[in-house]
């Protein structure tokens, strides 16, 4: 048996489309298969499979139209995508941005998109814990979504009316909303402001560069919307500075501020000023 082909790939930017299925006659003549239809890659002309003339299919570009939306808004970032089998299965998955995420591991979960091309492999929408990486991943992660769809007739209207994308959004910065009141409700003196940077950085302040501290103070007390009053000013000078001023460069600072250090840092930030605006 073949081993199934994986693929990680920047996009998906190809169809498919149904093709007539023949079959050479007892005298070697070509005969259609009217019971079924040859999938294919418009891109690359690979047939990916058989189904019945009856298979409704969902493009790629109607499956990724879940997310692109809140993708452009900076709202999710797409992290994993690609596909199995030449293309006979594919997959997205995006996470919620780091400025929307907050304590506790209900929005650690990637928004999942899956979907099959052939075969009795559903569209399947919601979130999962599981990354894609393989076709046994890939089944893992089907198991967790809770909206599936199968291959027929009306398919397309029902994926493009499903909700489980933005209520999972919502959701997330709902709960953000709620952590970031708290914040902003709770008076943060100068004191406890360094207190909670070296909670944060893990290190006291005598032990950071002089210019950094002198910088976090600023965005303390004059970065965009804050007075240095509460805790929410301090997770915000925080969030400002590992977006706006971690790395020299807008690539660099992105991908401190959302992958690297910078977004274990914010998480550590809301962590830490949510537990001392509680005391």
């Amino acid at each position: 048996m073949a081993k199934p082909t994986f693929a990680v790939t920047n996009n998906l930017d190809w169809t498919v489309s149904h093709r007539p299925l023949f079959f050479a006659d007892n005298n070697g003549k070509p005969s259609k298969w009217e019971e079924k239809v040859a999938v294919v890659r418009d891109d690359n002309g690979k047939c990916l499979g058989a189904v019945s003339p009856g298979y409704e299919t969902v493009q790629n570009s109607s499956l990724l139209s879940l997310i692109q939306p809140m993708v452009d808004e900076g709202l999710l970032t797409i992290e994993n995508m690609g596909y199995l089998n030449s293309g006979a299965r594919v997959f997205a998955q995006a996470k919620v941005n780091q400025e929307f995420q907050v304590v506790g591991e209900n929005y650690k979960s990637y928004v999942t998109l899956l979907n099959g091309h052939t075969g009795n492999a559903s569209v399947a929408i919601g979130p999962s814990a599981h990354r894609v990486i393989c076709g046994n991943t890939f089944t893992m992660a089907y198991s967790d979504l809770g909206e599936r769809y199968r291959h027929s007739t009306g398919v397309n209207e029902k994926v493009l009316d499903s909700k489980a994308v933005i209520n999972y959004v919502n959701g997330a910065m709902a709960k953000y909303a709620e952590y970031a009141e708290t914040l902003a409700s709770a008076r943060c003196t100068h004191t406890q402001f360094t207190e909670a940077v070296e909670k944060i950085y893990n290190k006291d302040t005598s032990n950071m560069r002089d210019s950094f501290v002198s910088q976090l103070n600023n965005l303390f007390y004059n970065g965009k919307g804050n007075e240095g009053k509460t805790m929410y000013d301090a997770f915000n000078s925080l969030t400002e500075y590992a977006s706006n001023y971690s790395r020299k460069t807008v690539t660099g600072r992105f991908q401190y501020s959302n992958f690297g250090q910078g977004a274990n840092i914010n998480q550590r930030a809301m962590a830490v000023l949510s537990e001392m605006a509680a005391v």
